[in-house]
């Protein structure tokens, strides 16, 4: 192949993906789906200048240093202050971790979780164009339910009496084997909130959609032609995602995850590919994913 092609996956053994940019280096973080021993239960960082090639540089939290044995799932990072935070699922309880360097080695100082009686995953931050933080995540009822919150000045909790309940899976697209709204994102955009996620069983007809609100914390409505990205007959279980920009902020990508071939789920592969903005003659910009792409596709950048 040429050196200025790749094809997908770009990274094997990662699921559930968050990825900033720092100082000219994307660093990715990802559920561990690839194991080799319990040294590698937490998080690994990698690092790339294109997004497609990937380096792995190490553990960026170890077990050790959070609440919590196993199940260390669908991090999140965002910087600010001077810190790097790492919002994370540990045993289905949210933890949050904080580092000097997007390298870690990542800290929980109070080793406890969010809510000690709540079951959640799927934690994403999000700072507001007047600089209010919130939290996205999901909870566990007769399905999987997005939540969001406003947080706390320390970036370590939410307000819990902001707390709202903002999607429920009731379209048939997210309710194959079990009603899922999971793994929120969220996109501000022409002053209109967009929150990508995940719908139906990880193992059926996975995919991922958006829904469209004035507010941060709602009232949403969902894209009437969701799913934007969806397994086929070449690639199962595209899914769980974020979402990033090139570095001079022209052009915008998806990172998810997929089954590792259409014969067994894990250990999980990551994609990438082209999402966009698409304006309408009537209504609001809507979202459009160029995927998932199985052949050979040019780089999308240069390092």
């Amino acid at each position: 192949m040429e050196e200025n092609m790749f094809t997908n996956p770009v990274l094997d053994g990662c699921a559930d993906p968050d990825v900033i940019y720092y100082e000219g280096t994307y660093y990715l973080y990802a559920t561990n789906t690839d194991m080799k021993d319990d040294s590698e239960m937490g998080f690994k960082v990698y690092t790339s200048k294109d997004l497609v090639h990937w380096h792995d540089a190490g553990m960026a939290l170890k077990a050790c240093d959070s609440w919590g044995e196993k199940q260390f799932w669908a991090p999140d990072i965002i910087y600010t202050n001077g810190l790097f935070y790492l919002s994370y699922s540990v045993e289905e309880h949210l933890c949050i971790a904080t580092s000097r360097s997007p390298l870690g080695p990542f800290v929980q100082e109070v080793k406890k979780p969010l809510h000690e009686d709540t079951k959640e995953i799927d934690s994403h931050f999000f700072q507001d164009a007047d600089g209010t933080w919130y939290l996205y995540f999901v909870r566990f009822f007769d399905s999987n339910q997005i939540w969001g919150a406003k947080m706390t000045d320390d970036l370590l909790g939410i307000r819990e009496e902001t707390l709202t309940r903002l999607l429920v899976p009731d379209t048939p697209w997210e309710c194959i084997q079990w009603p899922v709204n999971e793994a929120p994102y969220m996109l501000l955009h022409k002053g209109l909130y967009y929150l990508t996620y995940s719908g139906s069983h990880c193992l059926s007809d996975y995919g991922s959609g958006y829904a469209v609100s004035d507010s941060p914390l709602g009232v949403f409505r969902k894209y009437e032609n969701n799913p934007i990205l969806r397994s086929n007959e070449n690639v199962h279980g595209v899914g769980h995602h974020c979402i990033t920009w090139s570095p001079d902020k022209k052009d915008m990508f998806i990172i998810y995850h997929r089954h590792y071939d259409l014969t067994k789920m894990s250990p999980r592969r990551l994609c990438v590919d082209r999402i966009r903005f698409e304006e309408q003659d009537n209504g609001p910009d809507i979202l459009v994913v160029d995927g998932p792409v199985t052949t050979p596709q040019p780089c999308f950048f240069q390092a």
